[in-house]
């Protein structure tokens, strides 16, 4: 019966065998592999790309931020500089502090450009709460008259800075501003940032835009301003008797005042106002930009120079303000 069985195997077709098809599917396999390894390599690649970036963003930033830094560094030293050198009882624009100076180039690749303003060269608003609000108003609202702006404007800001909650002229008080989306409230104190403005009720940007060129916000109510280093504008805002056309002819020369006296004999007309007038500054405001390869950092720092020892002290630093050079050359076509 085994041998029978046997035999009927031995009768039957032998399996058939196919070595091309297993070729194929080990090269299929090898393949396989092949592309698993280069996508994880792409990915791991790509991974190490983004750190290496990442690494060289923060790299550049931080150098960015070191140089803005520098900028705020060397613009104290200079004001240091000025009390103890020039003399500390006269401040103007002739002065190393006030030069324009061109950008620096960087070691890195990029660039750093500062600029130094004078904060007692313009118009502090903050004075509408100062000892004489009433004064200070209505050389605010000269200004806006100068300007062609509307004199409400002048009220409202009284109303955003005082403190009390009666409404001044034409101007907006919480009521006002409580029914805004979202809804706020008035600090009713001397502010410390010039963009507060933005969020007065009824003033227009573009009337901002020719507004702050000529006021700023010092940390304190009374202050006094620089003839040496104050704009026309600002100038023509201390009386309504004082014509622009004096002040524009006054602040387009170079002025070197030792004293408030010197100024309002040469000026009589200034007579008056004598009392808001200094030769000196303490309050300064540095802008500055660095550019360090795809990096860019801008600080803009509040300084303070002490009347009696020079010592420049930083009062604020915003690094959320936008930078524009007031850089202007002098291009002689032959």
């Amino acid at each position: 019966m085994y041998s029978h069985i046997a035999g009927q195997f031995q009768h039957m077709p032998r399996a058939t065998s196919f070595p091309c098809s297993q070729r194929g599917v080990a090269l299929v396999s090898v393949l396989l592999i092949v592309a698993i390894l280069l996508a994880v390599t792409s990915r791991l690649m790509a991974t190490h790309n983004l750190v290496i970036n990442q690494h060289q963003n923060t790299f550049e930033q931080n150098q960015a931020l070191q140089y803005a830094f520098g900028a705020e560094t060397l613009a104290r030293q200079a004001l240091y500089v000025d009390f103890n050198t020039t003399g500390q009882d006269v401040d103007h624009m002739g002065e190393l502090w006030a030069q324009q100076t061109m950008p620096f180039e960087l070691d890195e690749g990029g660039f750093l450009e500062a600029q130094l303003r004078d904060l007692n060269g313009c118009l502090n608003i903050n004075g509408v709460v100062g000892s004489d609000p009433k004064t200070a108003k209505k050389r605010f609202k000269q200004l806006l008259q100068n300007l062609s702006l509307p004199l409400q404007i002048a009220d409202t800001w009284t109303d955003w800075v005082d403190g009390d909650d009666v409404l001044t002229g034409f101007g907006a008080e919480d009521s006002e501003y409580l029914i805004a989306q979202p809804a706020y409230r008035t600090p009713n104190h001397i502010v410390a940032d010039i963009s507060e403005l933005y969020l007065l009720q009824n003033i227009e940007r573009e009337q901002l835009d020719i507004l702050l060129p000529h006021i700023c916000l010092l940390p304190i109510a009374d202050s006094q301003l620089n003839i040496n280093t104050i704009n026309a504008q600002t100038l023509a805002s201390l009386d309504s008797a004082l014509s622009l056309e004096t002040a524009q002819s006054i602040a387009e020369a170079d002025r070197s005042y030792a004293n408030v006296q010197e100024f309002t004999t040469a000026f009589p007309d200034f007579a008056a106002t004598a009392s808001a007038l200094s030769v000196t500054s303490e309050y300064f405001l540095l802008h500055a930009q660095a550019q360090v390869g795809s990096s860019s950092v801008t600080l803009q720092s509040l300084l303070h120079r002490d009347v009696s020892s020079g010592n420049v002290t930083v009062l604020r630093r915003d690094f959320g303000k936008l930078f524009r050079s007031n850089l202007t050359l002098d291009i002689e076509e032959s």
